[in-house]
């Protein structure tokens, strides 16, 4: 056999080795894609990180639905009243510590890269640094543009 033959034959081998690998892949997933979900009462309710004790439910999952873990002990209307406010105080102590800390992250990541640059034009001739400031000037009025639009 003549080595473009041989070389056309691998080829096509190959190709449909590929192709029959895709297609037992996508019945794979399609099986288990058409599973059912497992009966309600099996389903194991998990503590989530934030030690509230609440499941990882979607947010727009309505109240009633939602179950969190202090459920399991049954507590009555005024233990569930107080859990509630205790939850609230939580969650809204836990988005001011977020926002802090995002802005926090945002100011140092920003000195970070402003001591990079500082860094940088000092490597440079005066030209290239004026150079450099004008294209960093024009880069970050262009992402200032994209980011009011």
């Amino acid at each position: 056999m003549e080595q473009g033959s041989r070389t056309r034959l691998v080829t096509a081998v190959i190709l449909a080795a590929v192709f029959a690998s895709g297609v037992l892949l996508g019945l794979a997933a399609d099986s288990s894609l058409s599973a059912e979900a497992p009966p309600a009462s099996t389903v194991v309710e998990r503590e989530s990180a934030d030690d509230t004790g609440a499941d990882s439910a979607e947010p727009d999952e309505p109240e009633a639905e939602r179950r969190y873990i202090y459920h399991q002990v049954d507590p009555n209307e005024e233990q569930l009243a107080r859990i509630g406010s205790i939850v609230a105080e939580w969650r809204a102590r836990r988005e001011a510590f977020d926002e802090e800390s995002r802005t926090r992250w945002e100011e140092g990541r920003r000195a970070f890269v402003l001591e990079t640059r500082n860094a940088i034009k000092a490597a440079l001739s005066p030209e290239q640094a004026a150079e450099y400031q004008r294209l960093l000037d024009e880069w970050e009025a262009e992402r200032s543009d994209e980011s009011e639009n």
